[in-house]
């Protein structure tokens, strides 16, 4: 039978993949946003506003991604920060 991981056998969480996937869904919602910008008649510049909306919407999910990933990584007991001294 296979049996299921434990608290503390089970892998923590991949950080670049959760890096990743929010910046794939802060671009996502950018390009969500120019869409209805656009459906509502607003001139939105076309590809190039588009991804002037869309690459500061993915930053700004890599950034709220990496935020809460260290959160959890510290309320896991993990290390954050480079040990300086040895």
């Amino acid at each position: 039978m296979s049996e299921t991981p434990t608290e503390s056998t089970s892998r923590p969480p991949n950080r670049w993949v959760q890096l990743l996937v929010g910046i794939a869904l802060g671009f996502a919602w950018g390009s969500l946003m120019w869409g209805l910008a656009t459906v509502i008649g607003q001139d939105t510049g076309g590809a190039r506003g588009w991804l002037l909306i869309a690459i500061p919407m993915g930053m700004i999910g890599g950034g709220v991604a990496a935020v809460f990933g260290a959160r959890g990584a510290r309320s896991r007991g993990e290390r954050l920060g480079p040990r300086m001294r040895r």
